[in-house]
């Protein structure tokens, strides 16, 4: 008997959502489109923009996929098991309160998960009370690699970690949400923000500036936030520091670099980080998302919970604002 094959529909068919498949660099697939094509327990049944020029690239991609602008009438009429929400941030709110209305089992929403902390608040109780799977596309969430390395720093690969640097570009909420959500998953709930613009010239949305900071959590470790500019290269990295080596969280957050204690060979009695014999994990292509993809099968089968929960993904959103208004309080440490 074959396995229940489930029915997936995309809202939104920009970047994230359908176009960057015909990227040909990128590992594939690259969006939301492309992972529900490709994966073995899904079919795309449905699409949906308010740009119908986009329907010949999802047709080319999926022959016989139904076309919408309006979301509400796909949802009414596909009834489909899963959702991908990829419209723009100032619509997930809406889009979100319409896919709970249909009562779509799983739903994935590209991040982040509102913006406003109210609108996340309620977003995260209306599917706590229906019982839909829901799941925020903080991708790296989904890589096991990331677990691994968490449980290693955890049992002590790096003693207590001390310092923490981080860099990434292009807009503090458009990517700096993925490093926020990504340094609560290695360094737990945060304290306090204090936060400053990025004077220097930048590339970002004009709605979305790079913003630099810092951040205190829980178990006191500090974090320097840093932005660079995209149109220079690209950088997603977190730098950590413990007592007994070195985590470097690199190459667009998909490799780790660690490095142990070890004599200095130049001066008696000192210690020093060991760049002769760094240890490298990752360098295998791995794709994120088929990761989500997985996760929300096992999901709808009972077998896990989401891998990045509206939680998750509420308590970033609490931690970006917080930010942006430490910055227009002249950096003042703002308490969460």
């Amino acid at each position: 008997m074959s396995e229940k094959k489930y029915k997936a529909a995309v809202v939104g068919t920009g970047r994230i959502g359908m176009l960057l498949e015909q990227d040909p660099k990128r590992v594939k697939p690259a969006t939301h489109v492309g992972l529900w094509i490709a994966h073995p327990r899904t079919e795309l049944v449905a699409v949906c923009d308010n740009d119908p020029k986009k329907f010949d690239v999802a047709r080319a991609m999926k022959p016989g996929v139904h076309t919408y602008t309006d979301p509400e009438e796909l949802l009414k009429t596909e009834k489909p098991d899963i959702v991908t929400i990829s419209t723009w941030r100032d619509s997930h709110y809406d889009m979100m309160k319409l896919a709970l209305k249909y009562h779509v089992p799983a739903i994935v929403l590209e991040k982040p998960i509102a913006e406003k902390a109210e609108h996340a608040r309620e977003i995260v109780e209306e599917a706590k009370r229906q019982g839909t799977h829901l799941f925020i596309n903080h991708r790296r969430r989904f890589d096991p690699l990331l677990y691994d390395v968490r449980k290693d720093i955890q049992n002590g690969l790096i003693g207590e970690i001390m310092q923490v640097s981080a860099q990434y570009v292009f807009g503090l909420v458009t990517t700096g949400t993925h490093l926020i959500d990504a340094l609560r998953f290695f360094l737990g709930d945060v304290k306090w923000v204090a936060a400053f613009p990025n004077a220097k010239k930048h590339f970002a949305p004009p709605d979305d500036p790079c913003i630099d900071g810092f951040i205190g959590f829980e178990n006191d470790v500090k974090v320097a936030v840093q932005s660079l500019d995209m149109k220079d290269y690209d950088i997603f990295t977190i730098d950590m520091f413990g007592r007994k080596g070195r985590v470097t969280f690199k190459n667009i957050g998909r490799d780790f670099e660690i490095m142990h204690v070890t004599d200095s060979p130049e001066h008696q009695g000192f210690t020093e980080l060991d760049d002769k014999n760094i240890e490298h994990r990752g360098g295998a292509v791995r794709n994120q998302f088929m990761f989500l993809g997985d996760n929300v099968i096992d999901c709808l089968e009972g077998r896990a919970t989401s891998l990045s929960t509206g939680e998750d993904s509420m308590r970033a959103l609490e931690i970006l604002l917080a930010m942006q208004e430490s910055v227009r309080q002249g950096g003042k440490v703002i308490h969460l």
